[in-house]
């Protein structure tokens, strides 16, 4: 399951154009009171529940010990957890499954096809929303300057320089961290970054990064390093995973 959705959060785009993809086949084939409707309804019924309940274990399990290795951006980046990824394929589907019940209705015109068409209009938006969540990266990047919390909306900069000399992050479960700082007049937050400046959202496992980001913190000579392959395996050690290449 773990390889599953590290692979979903790597091709997330792929995942998301692919349900988008299926469900509009389902659609498509879907005759109305036909076996065919009944076939495809119950089909994006099962997908939505199946697909919404991996993205609630996706939070819950999956949080690797595992930095990615960006050369071209001169740092390293958390793995991104699929859970938005698998939301916007479970939206996908239900979205799909309204449409497909609304054809089947035998009277799509009575009292209630008013309610119907905000509820689709409503749920196309949301869906929307959803995707460009699922879309895109977010995530925490190391570099040479300091860490970015990067999120959909908006972002958060902490220099090395702003961050408490002693225990600089502390890990709050298996995937928040607590920041603390010694002069957060030096913290940047840019566009829309919903919560404090001192807590992180940990794409990778929460005791790695906050170990990583002391690290840094007492030895300032190997800033320079960051985002270099040899630096990478001094932080993770030896055999662990290493990734480089495509964004996760």
């Amino acid at each position: 399951m773990i390889t599953g959705f590290r692979l979903v959060a790597r091709g997330r785009q792929v995942f998301l154009v692919a349900a988008l993809g299926l469900a509009v086949a389902l659609s498509v084939v879907a005759e109305p009171r036909e076996t065919s409707w009944f076939v495809a309804f119950g089909a994006m019924v099962v997908l939505t529940v199946v697909l919404y309940g991996l993205s609630v274990v996706a939070i819950l399990l999956y949080h690797p010990r595992d930095l990615l290795l960006r050369p071209e951006w001169h740092a390293f980046e958390t793995p991104l957890n699929p859970n938005r990824a698998l939301h916007a394929g479970a939206f996908t589907f239900l979205g799909a499954g309204l449409l497909t019940q609304r054809a089947g209705d035998p009277d799509p015109a009575g009292e209630l096809w008013q309610f119907g068409v905000i509820a689709v209009g409503v749920l196309a938006v949301v869906t929307a929303g959803i995707w460009y969540l699922g879309w895109r990266w977010h995530g925490v990047r190391l570099t040479p300057e300091g860490l970015t919390d990067l999120q959909p909306f908006g972002s958060l900069f902490v220099p090395w320089a702003a961050l408490a000399a002693e225990e600089p992050a502390v890990s709050i479960g298996r995937n928040q961290i607590a920041l603390y700082f010694d002069r957060p007049e030096l913290v940047v937050k840019r566009g829309y970054r919903p919560g404090s400046s001192h807590f992180l959202t940990a794409g990778a496992d929460a005791d790695l990064l906050a170990g990583v980001i002391a690290g840094y913190v007492a030895e300032p000579e190997r800033r320079a390093a960051i985002g270099t392959e040899a630096e990478l395996r001094a932080v993770l050690g030896a055999g662990t995973g290493l990734r480089s290449g495509a964004r996760n």
